[in-house]
């Protein structure tokens, strides 16, 4: 089945109702784990977060819709901010040799005593399974990774960038996710929020 990527904010511009939009994006529940709080963050984003994100430019969400039964449904989404990652000095410090030579090759420190990469946020990603969409069966997380790389090209060749991160829970299935589809962690680094930095150079996706 084909996938259509549809974004939020034209949704939101195109006048329909609000209630009919949450009604949509209610549609997406995530998968729950005993070992894993980070589905639950996908899911609340996508539920109370995203319209205002996109009312105040914070990021851009994008469907991914496909068809059951000749009926539309939302099988996934993902969301993309233009922010640089940000390292403290601090942390920085901590980092072995290696690690500062590869990252030094790709951002530069400021005044304020951090380093900075330009680059993308993957803020969210998240496969739909809501019964209706498992019945579907025709998205997987790969799928996602590879239409939101689709969007990060288009806005590299207007204003640049050099990395693609995004944060994940210190979890083996999630970590190792990532690494399968060509990220590197850093792992000498730990956010304000206790997760694990993932990242991806845009050479690579381009």
């Amino acid at each position: 089945m084909a996938l259509n990527v549809i974004s939020l904010n034209d949704i939101i511009r195109s006048a329909k109702l609000e209630e009919d939009i949450k009604r949509l994006l209610f549609s997406f529940s995530s998968l729950k784990s005993q070992d894993s709080t980070g589905a639950d963050d996908v899911e609340y984003f996508l539920h109370t977060k995203a319209i205002q994100f996109e009312k105040l430019d914070l990021a851009r969400t994008y469907l991914v819709m496909s068809t059951f039964k000749s009926k539309p449904i939302l099988v996934g989404y993902f969301s993309i901010s233009n922010k640089p990652l940000t390292i403290p000095n601090k942390q920085f410090s901590k980092f072995s040799t290696t690690l500062k030579k590869r990252l030094t090759g790709v951002g530069h420190k400021t005044e304020q005593s951090t380093f900075i990469i330009k680059g993308y946020l993957l803020g969210q990603l998240g496969k739909n399974y809501s019964e209706e969409s498992l019945k579907a069966n025709c998205c997987s997380g790969s799928d996602l990774l590879a239409l939101a790389y689709q969007k990060i090209t288009l806005a590299h060749k207007i204003v640049g960038g050099r990395i693609l991160y995004l944060e994940c829970e210190n979890v083996p299935k999630v970590i190792n996710f990532y690494k399968s589809n060509g990220f590197s962690q850093i792992e000498e680094f730990e956010t304000e929020n206790g997760y694990c930095m993932m990242v991806k150079s845009l050479k690579d996706i381009l």
